[in-house]
Order: structure tokens, then C-alpha cells, then sequence
């Protein structure tokens, strides 16, 4: 009975600790979604109607951006570079310093501390795929 009970307090005591060894990745954004594609979308912007933003992942691992002050700079931004994945597989970051959150048909812009943005325009920091477009954005 004294076995028992040592076997439910420390089933018990360790069911709130979490061992990296064990975090399964194997149900990773990056493993099971089919992340690479082209996204698009309008996040807010102070000094401007909207920050217009199209982007594009592709393999291995690399970007393509192309960004719109929507208002008041006619002159669009356009990059490209390359990402890395986190550990647990789910977010990216890419190597002009955004962070976003992958999910099967979207991104999400994430804050500094890899967090969802809050606030009355936190949908709005989202980027949607767009179905049948890759590989089509050109950098001149």
C-alpha cells in the first residue's frame, strides 16, 4: 500500500514538469503542414493606411517579402533571405528579425518574446496563404 501511494504522489508531483527530451515535434507546424506558399495580408501601421505585405516561403527554408507603405511611400520594400524554424517546430524567424506563427492556411506576426500581438487590432497582424501562387514573386 506505502508503494502505492509513492507511485500516485510522484506520478502526481511530476505531471507539472514538462521534460524536453520528451516534446514531440512530430505534429510540428513544420513537419505536417504544408507551410510553403505565398501570404498576404495588411497589418497596422501608424504613420500609414496599412503595411500591405505579401510573402513567400519556400524551400530550404528561404523567403521572398514584398512591402507596401499603403499612403505615403511609393517606393515598395522588397527582400528576400532565409528563416529559421524554433525548436518546437510551430514558428519562424526570419532573418530580417520577424517572427511569425505558422498555422495551416495563415501566419500570425508575433512580438520580440515570440507572443501573439494584442490589443483592438490583434487579428489584423495575421498574413493569409494564398491558394495556387508560389514561386511567382520577382525582386528586381
Amino acid at each position: 500500500m506505502k508503494n502505492l501511494c509513492l507511485v500516485i504522489v510522484l506520478t502526481i508531483v511530476g505531471c507539472g514538469q514538462q521534460d524536453a527530451s520528451f516534446i514531440n515535434t512530430t505534429s510540428s507546424s513544420k513537419d505536417t503542414l504544408q507551410w510553403q506558399g505565398v501570404y498576404h495580408g495588411v497589418f497596422p501601421c501608424l504613420s500609414c493606411e496599412g503595411m500591405d505585405t505579401t510573402l513567400e516561403l519556400t524551400l530550404p527554408n528561404k523567403y521572398t517579402i514584398h512591402t507596401i507603405r499603403l499612403g505615403t511611400d511609393p517606393n515598395p520594400y522588397r527582400g528576400s533571405g532565409t528563416f529559421k524554424w524554433d525548436q518546437s517546430g510551430n514558428i519562424i524567424i526570419l532573418d530580417r528579425g520577424h517572427i511569425y506563427q505558422v498555422y495551416s492556411d495563415h501566419l500570425y506576426l508575433l512580438d520580440v518574446k515570440f507572443r501573439r500581438i494584442k490589443g483592438p487590432d490583434a487579428d489584423q497582424y495575421r498574413v493569409d496563404k494564398i491558394e495556387g501562387l508560389g514561386q511567382q514573386i520577382k525582386i528586381d
